[in-house]
């Protein structure tokens, strides 16, 4: 007899698809879930100040003055046009793209190598208190290898004096 318990393979079947179906449409929104937590963060240069690192051992430190260095910056893919990697130790930053008139703060940033033509986009996501950076080739859908995010590490310390 082609019964498993008094079900059929039929029945079987139907009730693997319908397990199946149910597994998928929870891991989907899982996901959606997942990628609504990643919202635009508009940070002020002042929030934007100090040190971010990724997994990957990148480091970005910026200052409230548009500067910025960095150590293993030629990790980033975003920075693989870049050229020679000995020339990406440091720069200036900007929010937005660099055209127009000047931006006091935003979700969006450019980096500019100093000595290089090279321009790398970096958006920011998360929430203002815990940003995260993303530098990338300039589509923020396309996103980052999850070893080239950048988290802040340490603000820049302020003092009573500086507020």
């Amino acid at each position: 007899m082609d019964t498993f318990r008094g079900v059929g393979r039929a029945d079987v079947g139907r009730a693997g698809w319908r397990r199946a179906t149910l597994m998928v449409a929870a891991g989907a929104v899982t996901v959606a879930c997942n990628a609504a937590a990643y919202h635009a963060a508009e940070l002020s240069a002042e929030q934007l100040a100090g040190e971010w690192r990724s997994r990957e051992g990148t480091t970005l430190t910026f200052g409230e003055n548009g500067s910025f260095t960095g150590d293993q910056v030629a990790r980033m893919s975003a920075a693989e046009t870049c050229g020679d990697a000995s020339r990406l130790s440091s720069g200036r930053w900007a929010f937005g793209s660099g055209d127009g008139e000047p931006v006091n703060h935003g979700a969006y940033l450019s980096l500019t190598f100093s000595g290089t033509d090279c321009v790398v986009p970096v958006f920011l996501f998360g929430e203002v208190d815990d940003p995260v950076m993303c530098p990338t080739s300039g589509d923020p859908d396309v996103g980052c290898e999850h070893d080239e995010y950048l988290d802040r590490v340490a603000p820049v310390a302020r003092t009573a004096a500086s507020h």
